[in-house]
C-alpha cells in the first residue's frame, strides 16, 4: 500500500510539471487572461472561501478598519482573480525562473534592505524576511534574493507529500532551501546563528498558547504568531517585513525599516513589535485592500481567549 501511494505521488508530481511546463510557454498576456478566468471560476465555485472572503471584508468595514466606500463583492473577486494570476505565474517561475519576470518588478526602498544585509555581515547575525499573504508571495521568495544576493532559507507549513514535494520545486530554485516549521526551530535557530538569512509569512492565524496571542489586526483581535521574533530575539536576527503588490503585469516589493530585537527580549517587548508588525500589514491593505488572501480564515480559533488589552 505504501508503495502505491508512493507512485501515486510521483505520477502526480511529473503529471503537475508537465502541465504548468505548457502553461509556461504561453504568452504572457494569454497567461494572465487564464489566470484571471481562473480566478473568477474559483470564486464561484468555491462558496466556503468566497463566504469566508466576503465575511472578512465586511466585519473589517463594519469597525472602520477599511473605507466606506469599499465594495466588498467587488474586493473579494479581485482577491481570487490575484491568487489565480499568481498561480499561472508560478508556472513560469517554475521553469524559466527570474528570465520570465525581467523588466517587470521593482523593489521599493532597497536601500534598507541593504543596510540590514550589511549589518548582518559585518556583525554575523542572521535576517529574518517577514512578508505576508500579499501580491505574489512566491514571486519574492526568488525577486528579493536574487536582487540583493543572497540565499534564503524559506519556512513553510507541510501541505501533504505531493504538494511539499512541488513546493521544494519552486521555492528551491537559485539554491535555496526550504524548511518546514514542524520539528524545524532547530535548523532555523542552527541558519539565524551562523549569520544566514530565513523568509517566512506571519500573517496565518497562530495556535492558543505559546506560538499565538490575540492581538489587534485590522481593527479585531486576531491570533498573531510570536514565533519570527522570539527566533530573532535569541539570536539577535534582524527583521526586514516587506510586501508584495501587482500592478498589472507589474509587481512591487516594498521594504519597510527593520526591526531589531533585543536579545532575549520578555515578553511584553515581544507583545510590542509583532503588533507594530500587524499595524504595518493593515496599514498596508487598507491601501491595496485586493492584494491581501482574504479567502484565509484569519480571526478564528479566538473563542474563549482574552484580548490584550493594551492594543484595543
Amino acid at each position: 500500500m505504501a508503495q502505491i501511494e508512493k507512485l501515486s505521488i510521483r505520477l502526480g508530481f511529473f503529471l503537475f510539471l508537465a502541465l504548468t511546463w505548457a502553461l509556461s510557454r504561453l504568452p504572457r498576456a494569454l497567461a494572465l487572461a487564464l489566470g484571471s478566468l481562473g480566478g473568477r471560476l474559483f470564486f464561484v465555485l468555491l462558496r466556503r472561501r468566497r463566504k469566508v472572503a466576503i465575511g472578512n471584508l465586511t466585519r473589517a468595514k463594519a469597525v472602520g478598519a477599511l473605507d466606506d466606500s469599499l465594495d466588498v463583492q467587488l474586493t473579494a473577486k479581485r482577491t481570487f482573480i490575484n491568487l489565480g494570476r499568481a498561480a499561472l505565474e508560478s508556472s513560469y517561475l517554475l521553469h524559466q525562473g527570474l528570465d520570465f519576470f525581467k523588466g517587470h518588478y521593482a523593489i521599493v526602498s532597497p536601500d534598507i534592505a541593504k543596510e540590514a544585509l550589511d549589518l548582518g555581515r559585518k556583525e554575523n547575525r542572521g535576517l529574518i524576511f517577514l512578508t505576508a499573504h500579499t501580491g505574489n508571495w512566491e514571486l519574492s521568495c526568488q525577486v528579493l534574493p536574487y536582487y540583493f544576493d543572497f540565499k534564503v532559507n524559506v519556512v513553510g507549513r507541510s501541505q501533504g507529500p505531493l504538494a511539499d514535494a512541488l513546493l521544494r520545486r519552486l521555492r528551491t530554485r537559485g539554491g535555496h532551501d526550504l524548511i518546514f516549521k514542524d520539528g524545524g526551530a532547530g535548523a532555523m535557530l542552527k541558519i539565524l546563528r551562523s549569520g544566514g538569512v530565513l523568509g517566512t509569512l506571519f500573517d496565518q492565524s497562530a495556535m492558543v498558547g505559546a506560538e499565538g496571542v490575540p492581538l489587534n489586526f485590522l481593527g479585531r483581535s486576531a491570533l498573531t504568531t510570536l514565533a519570527p521574533l522570539k527566533l530573532a530575539a535569541k539570536t539577535r536576527a534582524i527583521v526586514v517585513p516587506f510586501f508584495s503588490r501587482r500592478e498589472g503585469t507589474f509587481h512591487y516589493f516594498e521594504i519597510f525599516p527593520y526591526l531589531t530585537i533585543p536579545h532575549r527580549a520578555d515578553h511584553d517587548c515581544l507583545l510590542e513589535a509583532t503588533q507594530k508588525l500587524n499595524d504595518l500589514l493593515s496599514e498596508f491593505i487598507q491601501k491595496y485592500p485586493d492584494q491581501w488572501m482574504w479567502s484565509h480564515r484569519r480571526w478564528k480559533n479566538l473563542e474563549g481567549v482574552k484580548r490584550d488589552p493594551r492594543y484595543f
